[in-house]
């Protein structure tokens, strides 16, 4: 548990500080990040109504 911590605070210092990440690293930050966020859309937001 504790390695897969170290991981993910070392991607998301490469993503966002030094700005030198391969492939896998974005796609774990991508799915880090957006997985929360589309949640939090669909249980808060609401779709458009059409009249």
């Amino acid at each position: 548990m504790k390695a897969k911590l170290n991981i993910i605070k070392k991607d998301l210092y490469n993503v966002f500080v030094m700005g030198n990440a391969d492939e896998r690293q974005l796609a774990r930050i991508y799915f880090l990040l957006a997985i929360p966020f589309f949640t939090l859309l669909f249980t808060f937001g609401h779709f458009p109504t059409y009249k």
